[in-house]
């Protein structure tokens, strides 16, 4: 019988992320992905991300304290004295705190403070996990204007293109205030700044990795 690890690694290979919700013990299961996710330049490992969120939702109202431990772990990889990188830590506490923004809601200023974090390679997770909490409860996000009117002029394509992905999303919901202040102002302007911007870059969705060009992200916005 193939173990468990195997038996995820399968699942991930074929991109059928929700019966890994379905798996027994998910605490073992969630260490399990937390491992795999490490590797972001691999489908596997995005794959194992996204994987995070699905048994997040699945288990958060059965062990919340257990996603609030895993929370912990992932912020704690992000310091310096933890002796490693987190390298996706960021996206997978997005992941986790998606499933209920509410009951986490003291972990997202958390993951917004890692844009600072003198190694800016957890910038583009930064971005990511706001844009997947944006995604449940956009008002949550109204506070990081400033992180997110950065990240539209950030020296990262990624960082870039991921600031571009978060307004659209705002734009889509109907928090109309949130809606009016995230797509006027100066955010307006660095948008269209980003008209011209010919960076691009590779994101994650749905069975794979998908081209971008971020002036053509950018244009979905400015009118």
């Amino acid at each position: 019988m193939a173990s468990l690890k195997q038996q995820i690694k399968e699942l991930l290979d074929s991109n059928k992320l929700g019966a890994i919700a379905s798996l027994p013990d998910h605490r073992r299961v969630m260490s399990t992905l937390v491992r795999f996710a490490y590797d972001k330049e691999s489908l596997v490992g995005w794959r194992a991300i996204i994987a995070v969120g699905i048994l997040a939702r699945a288990t958060v109202e059965k062990d919340p304290i257990y996603l609030r431990e895993t929370c912990r772990k992932l912020l704690w990889s992000l310091t310096d004295e933890s002796g490693g990188i987190g390298w996706s830590a960021p996206e997978m506490l997005g992941e986790i705190v998606s499933a209920d923004p509410s009951r986490y809601s003291d972990v997202i200023p958390l993951i917004a403070s890692a844009y600072d974090i003198e190694e800016d390679v957890f910038r583009p997770g930064v971005m990511y996990a706001l844009g997947r909490i944006a995604e449940e409860h956009p008002d949550r996000i109204i506070p990081f204007q400033g992180i997110i009117e950065r990240a539209l002029g950030d020296k990262n394509a990624t960082v870039r293109a991921f600031g571009v992905v978060l307004l659209i999303i705002m734009g889509k919901n109907d928090l109309e205030s949130g809606r009016n202040m995230l797509l006027s102002g100066s955010f307006n302007a660095e948008l269209r700044k980003l008209l011209t911007d010919s960076g691009e870059v590779w994101i994650y969705e749905g069975n794979g990795f998908v081209s971008h060009v971020i002036s053509e992200l950018a244009s979905k916005l400015v009118k």
